[in-house]
């Protein structure tokens, strides 16, 4: 593996886990506004927004790394 693509996979990993847990902080803010001390409400928000924040940092990892590899 070339250096190159080496900092490509660093920062696609970089950018796509800044995308999840920034999602996920979203989540949290949401379930503290409407949900108080609701375990149910807990679970279907971390559930709606970690399924969300997944599929948002593979995308965003995706293309951080193919700009920076080519």
């Amino acid at each position: 593996m070339n250096g190159r693509r080496f900092a490509a996979t660093l920062l696609g990993l970089t950018a796509g886990a800044v995308g999840f847990i920034g999602l996920l902080l979203v989540g949290y803010l949401i379930y503290t506004r409407v949900g108080g001390d609701s375990l149910p409400i807990l679970v279907g928000v971390s559930l709606l927004f970690g399924a969300a924040g997944l599929y948002a940092g593979w995308i965003l990892g995706m293309l951080v790394f193919s700009a920076v590899r080519s």
